[in-house]
């Protein structure tokens, strides 16, 4: 829910007409629109003066500006140009890609082109580009003392703070003849005058120059553009000139490398080598080839030997049966003597089987498979010699023939680094003879280019025709925009003279901001009472002349329930101790004070009002009496009774007890027992005993009696207190254990009031009167 609207209409004394008090509650961090709308326009004749102020000068100022002048050209990027001859030129054109456009952008806002522009119109000679003399400003001595005082200051100071505190050193003049300090001053002044804008998506760029002379801005346009395509057709032409002076130097290095580096090393590689164009290789893979075979062979025979060996020397004389299977090479002999053997073996088998081992008949064969045996062993001996010569045999063939290969191939390799070498060198000896042909070629067709006039990459399509009518200031757009600026300064002032209010405006604020009930809300009675200083038999508090006054009064009786009714025992009513307080002096408590104690006492209450302030004593005034001799200090000190300062207005049936003499420490008398025997005998003697206190914030007076009293009311001036000293006041009286009642919005202007708390005041009707009080 958003907080109420506080709003004071025009015409509140003191405060500033149209005046919205600040928002409480719950929406209170909500900014309200239509509250904000409402204050400004309230503020309407305010804010409008001081826009008519401030937007005077500004629209004489404007007026008095010098019109500006602009003229513009507009150059287009065109990279494909027609050729004269088919040669390659030594600049490439510029390729059209994104950034193309922006870098020549920038090309023409350069220093260089800049410094071509001055020089080529004598801009030093133009009236608006004349130098002015540097004359220091109103301030510039002052500011000089402060920082050479800042300076000095800091000096003293430690590190880190001189660090801080140290001015910045100024920056360095600059250096140069007084020719170059002009020269750039006029190149900085052109550029400010320079706009260059890029078309959008587009080839094109438009080159303005403003001026204050028509023609001047024309002859400038003109001459950027001029001074840009000059500066195109120079790169190019040095670009040329630079290739064909490099190629020129480099002729001779490469006519050198070329007779002398290539060819003669070629020729000493082939002399060394003996090669004519290099050896035909074919003839040593061949004869390589060869000899891998025959290896092969070699190492196969070999092997065929070696398992052969292996076969034989595992043979067992005695016994035929380990022959078989051998390898013995297609040996008749042993083939024969094989075959003997398993005949003879056979028969003696069948011998044995038939006679038994020891029969006579087996002494034979027996002995002739012996003389069997032992031929056959010393055959096989001799094929073993056999093989193992021929083992050797192969091993020694495929010694010589690795070796053989090995050396053809120790040729082969030193013949095909020979080859390459030489090779490489014919190549080098090509490139050489190459290079130098390329470079004279190209020297020659750098000589015709350049010969030939230089073709940029841009053209112009449209120069600078002299202004008509000057482009600027525009001087309505100023004007608007500084009613502008204007009017947001004198709202914001408003704004900030409205929120520089900081006091109470209503009883919401009362409850919100300082955490005390509104217990009554009484009107503002100045004007009243000077009207009753002219009239003396005028009441103020009458119908007439005080009845809103009189009304809030009795409000804030009957919410304090100090009024006795019918239903209620006397008794039961009296004896209470009500002490009235503020922040602050002026905040009207005496006259509240008075006013409750008048309107108690016409109830038919006994009231005695005691006057608490010894310093600025008011209570007699507003009664309308002399000040007594003896008074509340006086009692205090035991130089006077009870009944020797209690002073009864027989007109408002109100007891009265003044301050007494003024005393050094008036802390002390109100601390002292004294005070409260005075108290509790009062309580009986008396319905409500009311305090006037002086002010928490200004003397300790109120929060030594603060404790006393039974209940304490908290008066605080409306639209003026500071809701920050009314805080610290309460706080200050809770603290020292008073029994704060309730908050008293006092002097209250009615009518703004009634708008702030229910948008529209209350009709006015027949208000309760009160007895004359002065």
């Amino acid at each position: 829910m958003d907080a109420p609207e506080h709003r004071l209409p025009p015409g509140t004394a003191g405060i500033p007409s149209g005046f919205v008090a600040p928002p409480v509650g719950t929406g209170a961090d909500k900014v309200n629109v239509g509250r904000l709308v409402q204050t400004l326009w309230r503020q309407k004749w305010l804010i409008l003066g001081l826009t008519a102020v401030l937007w005077l000068p500004a629209v004489l100022l404007i007026n008095a500006m010098t019109p500006l002048y602009s003229a513009s050209a507009v150059v287009v990027i065109d990279p494909h140009t027609n050729r004269v001859i088919n040669i390659p030129s030594v600049s490439e054109p510029m390729g059209m890609y994104l950034d193309t456009v922006n870098t020549e952008v920038e090309i023409l806002r350069s220093r260089d082109l800049a410094r071509r522009v001055v020089e080529m119109l004598n801009l030093g000679n133009e009236p608006e580009y004349a130098a002015t003399p540097d004359k220091p400003g109103l301030l510039t001595p002052l500011f000089e003392e402060g920082r050479a005082l800042l300076t000095e200051v800091a000096s003293g100071l430690p590190e880190p703070l001189s660090a801080l505190l140290t001015p910045a050193a100024r920056p360095p003049a600059p250096t140069g003849s007084a020719e170059e300090k002009e020269t750039a001053r006029l190149i900085y002044a052109f550029q400010k005058n320079l706009r260059v804008s890029p078309g959008v998506q587009s080839r094109a760029i438009r080159i303005a120059v403003e001026a204050k002379d028509p023609q001047l801005a024309a002859r400038a346009a003109n001459a950027v553009a001029d001074a840009y395509i000059a500066i195109q057709v120079e790169a190019k032409r040095k670009a040329t000139q630079n290739a064909s002076e490099w190629l020129q130097s480099r002729l001779d290095e490469l006519r050198q490398d070329m007779t002398t580096t290539g060819r003669a090393a070629v020729e000493a590689m082939r002399a060394e080598t003996g090669m004519a164009k290099g050896r035909d290789a074919p003839l040593v893979n061949e004869e390589m080839s060869a000899l891998n075979a025959q290896l092969a062979e070699a190492r196969t025979a070999l092997t065929n030997a070696q398992g052969r060996l292996r076969q034989l020397q595992s043979v067992q004389p005695g016994n035929p049966e380990s022959l078989t299977g051998a390898d013995i090479g297609g040996d008749p002999l042993i083939t024969g003597l094989r075959q003997r053997q398993t005949a003879l073996s056979a028969q003696l088998a069948e011998l044995r089987a038939q006679y038994g081992d020891r029969h006579p008949a087996l002494a034979r064969p027996a002995a002739e498979l012996r003389e069997l045996n032992a031929a056959l062993a010393t055959e096989v001996d001799r094929v073993i010699r056999s093989l193992r010569g021929e083992v050797e045999q192969q091993i020694a063939k495929i010694q010589s023939l690795s070796r053989r290969l090995e050396a053809l191939r120790t040729e082969s390799f030193d013949n095909l680094q020979a080859d390459v070498r030489l090779r490489e060198l014919q190549r080098q000896a090509d490139a050489s003879d190459d290079n130098y042909r390329r470079a004279v070629t190209r020297l020659k067709e750098t000589q015709v280019l350049q010969a030939l006039e230089m073709t940029p990459d841009v053209r112009i399509v449209s120069s600078a025709d002299v202004p008509v009518g000057p482009v600027g200031p525009g001087k309505s757009v100023l004007a608007a925009l500084a009613a502008v600026v204007c009017g947001a300064i004198a709202t914001g002032v408003a704004l900030v003279r409205t929120a520089s209010q900081r006091g109470v405006y209503s009883s919401h604020q009362v409850e919100a901001v300082l955490g005390l009930p509104a217990v009554g809300i009484v009107p503002l009675l100045g004007r009243i009472k000077r009207s009753a200083r002219s009239d003396a038999n005028r009441d103020p508090y009458s119908n007439t002349g005080g009845g809103e006054f009189a009304e809030a009064v009795w409000r804030l009786c009957a919410r304090l329930h100090l009024v006795r009714t019918g239903a209620e025992p006397a008794t039961v009513k009296g004896g209470e101790v009500v002490m009235l307080t503020s922040s602050v002096a002026g905040e009207g408590k005496t006259t509240l004070a008075v006013a409750l104690s008048a309107f108690l006492a016409d109830t038919g209450r006994r009231v005695v009002i005691v006057d608490c302030d010894t310093r600025r004593p008011a209570v007699h005034r507003l009664l309308g009496g002399t000040r007594p001799p003896k008074g509340l200090t006086d009692l205090l000190e035991g130089d006077a009774t009870l009944d020797q300062v209690v002073q009864v207005d027989d007109r408002r049936r109100v007891a009265v007890i003044t301050a007494g003499r003024p005393v050094d420490r008036p802390q002390i008398l109100f601390g002292s027992k004294a005070m409260l025997s005075l108290l509790v005998e009062l309580s009986e003697r008396y319905d409500v005993v009311v305090l006037d206190t002086p002010p928490v914030l200004s003397v300790s007076d109120a929060l030594i009696l603060a404790p006393l009293a039974d209940r304490v009311l908290y008066v605080v001036r409306w639209a003026r207190t500071a809701t920050s000293l009314a805080s610290a006041g309460i706080k200050q009286v809770r603290q020292v254990g008073g029994r704060i009642g309730g908050a008293v919005l006092s002097m209250v202007n009615a009518r703004d009031h009634a708008n702030l708390e229910y948008g529209a005041r209350p009709p006015s009707g027949r208000s309760y009167r009160l007895r004359r009080i002065a």
